[in-house]
């Protein structure tokens, strides 16, 4: 092969990996990613193994803002119109919302990748009777459990809440506006300090700029999710509200599932290829 062909020729194989590599990237950024999910939170809808496909289109891809972070030296994003908007119980994937960290950026608070279900949107009370409890025993669980049960979001133990008698919880909207008062505060602080990381709050106050406020009114809005298996998720019951932000995207679709317990081809569960959920 000629010099000029052999150079002409590892030229367009050169692109055609850049271009294939961009491709790729693109649809990672705006269209789907690939989750492997490692735990049964959410069985029997989605099992442990199982390889799910996540349209970030469905809600609008987030999108980074480098001019925030030249300016402000501070992280932040944008989130481009998606196609549809949040409905209750659409299983969605999301950054683990870090309540606990210093927010002085908002990647501060993605954490890991999890799915849930939505169970709560913004404007919504939110309210769980579980009869199937029974008297109040959770089924088939241990003491160590029992304590679980009562350690509940916002950790008040004058509200008597417990995972399978909880609420009414009210889910903040972008634009809500609450009386502050000891147990609002309790019930909002997480998120009171999302919004204003450099806010000092007290049981019966929050101060912004120097100044105590009697009334305070949301910025973003807020979800609640739930885990598919009732009494083994690590869900809002816990921790709390889902900002908009951690939003990540909707699972449309298991590509495959791996059942780890099995070898050889019969750890491939064939009955969920291509299974739409």
């Amino acid at each position: 092969m000629p010099i000029e062909s052999r150079n002409a020729w590892h030229i367009s194989l050169l692109r055609g990996i850049v271009i294939t590599i961009l491709i790729g990237i693109f649809l990672r950024i705006f269209f789907i990613e690939i989750y492997m999910i490692p735990s049964s939170s959410m069985e029997p809808t989605i099992l442990s193994g199982d390889f799910i496909m996540v349209s970030k289109m469905a809600y609008g891809p987030r999108v980074s803002i480098p001019e925030k972070f030249f300016k402000e030296n501070k992280t932040g994003y944008l989130r481009i119109k998606g196609w549809n908007k949040i409905k209750l119980g659409d299983k969605i994937v999301f950054n683990f919302p870090n309540y606990s960290v210093s927010l002085d950026s908002t990647y501060k608070i993605w954490g890991r990748c999890i799915v849930k279900r939505c169970y709560g949107l913004p404007g919504d009370t939110v309210l769980i009777k579980n009869e199937k409890s029974g008297n109040g025993n959770i089924l088939g669980k241990d003491a160590t459990d029992t304590l679980q049960k009562y350690n509940v979001f916002p950790y008040d133990s004058n509200l008597k809440w417990t995972i399978d008698d909880y609420g009414p919880l009210y889910v903040p909207a972008s634009g809500d506006e609450v009386q502050l008062t000891k147990s609002t505060i309790k019930m909002y602080k997480d998120i009171l300090r999302f919004e204003n990381p450099n806010c000092t709050i007290t049981d019966s106050t929050i101060v912004i700029d120097g100044g105590p406020l009697s009334r305070y009114t949301f910025n973003y809005d807020y979800y609640f999710m739930l885990g598919d298996n009732f009494y083994n998720s690590n869900d809002s019951r816990y921790w709390g509200f889902l900002p908009d932000s951690n939003i990540i995207g909707k699972v449309v679709m298991i590509l495959f599932s791996v059942d780890k317990n099995k070898y050889g081809f019969r750890k491939f569960r064939l009955n969920r290829l291509f299974k739409i959920v």
